[in-house]
């Protein structure tokens, strides 16, 4: 089985695709979802399909159920069964399993096991990625997730997926080692060095600079550490500029630094060497992105001691943050049009020309990029700030509410959300309304903003 864009779709089949997405802007998800598992019946392949139908499930249920709450009980065996030997087949009955649960375990996995058989491993990720939305603390899908994007040679995803668990379990050693070895192997791979059994150990020239490497490469290195580790590479830079990981590794030292400009440089000249590695270039803007906001920090310092002689600061503070984010969008923008599918892509762009006050410009990236399940909350949220700038507080309310119906744990997302949707309420008279949704922060985080003022101060008006 092949797997198939939107540019390859039948005319039929396109013209169901674009009522679905029409049916999910009207939040007429029974329909949408309908339409789309009746094209993914013709054309299991479709990838974006797919993803908009999971991401159209999830968005049903979101007030409904819990993530992952149901058991699916029963039927679950005979698929198994039936996967060994028709696994095309099987997906059928997975698919109508995660209809009612998209996020459920025991049939993502199946899901990701069917199209492995199908030797389709690209679309055998979304079922564990769609685990980890649902689930991102289950290790046991994050350590499966892990290996399968070793094992598919995306060595980047690999080490940004055992990161993860790390930062959830400090103590898993396992994690952490692959984590390196997937960070080595994507570092082996751009360089062009591809030799059986090759590790990181071999990229160098004995155990003393293992050992400085690794010094150096824990999170615990002191500065000094890290500084001595930079003359070292510094030399071998000097022998040989054009090295890549040696680059790389100058430009992530720096990193850690918070050296952001030579940072940025580093991570340039590594994009220019690379083989259009779009990673490295990521890294170089993200660094630049973050010298930025440390000259605007170090100018805002000044204006806090200059006192009554601060008027020259502080218009060239407004005249840097207007030159930052004018040059953060142009930098999204560039990259949309790049890739113009790419959600993420979107949402970037979306949420700067937020922050520039550009809403009306925002909502049409913002929309496009909430039909992916991964960020689809952020961008709603975002969407929720375009709608309330504009004063349509109707449509802001309904964005957030739906936002908040397909969150469960009070994290810092939920927080957020419920925090502007209270604002929001209260904006528009509705104090009872604005109550309810800082209680809500209220009952789990007493010092989440000012919303224990808030709460508080709403019984001494009762008074």
């Amino acid at each position: 089985m092949e797997l198939v864009t939107e540019e390859n779709l039948e005319p039929k089949s396109l013209n169901l695709f674009l009522k679905a997405q029409n049916a999910i802007e009207l939040k007429n998800f029974d329909y949408a979802i309908s339409l789309l598992q009746s094209i993914l019946k013709e054309v299991p392949g479709f990838v974006k399909g797919r993803e908009l139908l999971r991401a159209t499930q999830g968005a049903r249920v979101g007030g409904q159920k819990k993530k992952g709450g149901l058991t699916l009980g029963g039927g679950m065996s005979k698929v198994k069964a039936k996967l060994k030997k028709d696994p095309e087949g099987a997906l059928v009955d997975i698919e109508e399993k995660l209809n009612g649960d998209p996020y459920n375990i025991e049939a993502n996995t199946l899901f990701y096991d069917a199209w492995m058989a199908l030797k389709q491993p690209q679309m055998a990720t979304f079922g564990l990625e769609t685990i980890r939305q649902g689930h991102p603390t289950n290790t046991k899908n994050l350590h499966k997730l892990g290996d399968h994007y070793i094992s598919i040679g995306d060595y980047p995803a690999a080490a940004k997926i055992f990161d993860q668990i790390t930062e959830h379990d400090p103590s898993d050693g396992t994690a952490r080692k692959k984590a390196k070895d997937a960070s080595a192997m994507g570092t082996m791979k751009s360089t062009g060095i591809d030799r059986k059994g090759a590790g990181l150990r071999d990229l160098l020239k004995n155990q003393d600079e293992t050992a400085a490497l690794e010094a150096a490469s824990r999170k615990g290195a002191t500065r000094e550490q890290m500084e001595a580790r930079l003359a070292e590479l510094g030399e071998q830079y000097a022998a040989d500029p054009q090295n890549l990981h040696v680059v790389k590794d100058i430009a992530s030292l720096y990193e850690r630094l918070e050296d952001w400009e030579n940072c940025a440089s580093y991570f340039e000249y590594a994009f220019s060497i690379s083989n259009a590695d779009a990673t490295l270039r990521r890294k170089a803007e993200e660094a630049r992105d973050k010298q930025r906001v440390q000259k605007i920090k170090d100018l805002e310092a000044q204006i806090e001691g200059a006192g009554d002689d601060a008027d020259d600061l502080r218009a060239q503070l407004e005249e840097l943050k207007a030159a930052s984010l004018e040059q953060q969008i142009a930098e999204a923008r560039e990259r949309v049009e790049s890739n113009p599918t790419d959600p993420e892509l979107r949402f970037d762009l979306g949420s700067h020309l937020y922050a520039a006050g550009q809403q009306r410009d925002a909502i049409p990236h913002l929309q496009k990029a909430k039909n992916n399940p991964h960020i689809r909350i952020r961008a709603m949220l975002m969407l929720g700030r375009c709608y309330e700038a504009m004063k349509m507080h109707d449509l802001a309310i309904k964005t957030l509410s739906e936002a908040n119906g397909e969150l469960h744990a009070m994290d810092g997302v939920k927080k957020e959300v419920l925090y502007t949707l209270g604002i929001i309420h209260d904006a528009v008279g509705d104090k009872e309304k604005s109550l309810e949704a800082l209680k809500e922060i209220y009952n789990a985080d007493y010092d989440y903003r000012d919303v224990a003022a808030r709460v508080e101060g709403s019984y001494g008006d009762d008074d």
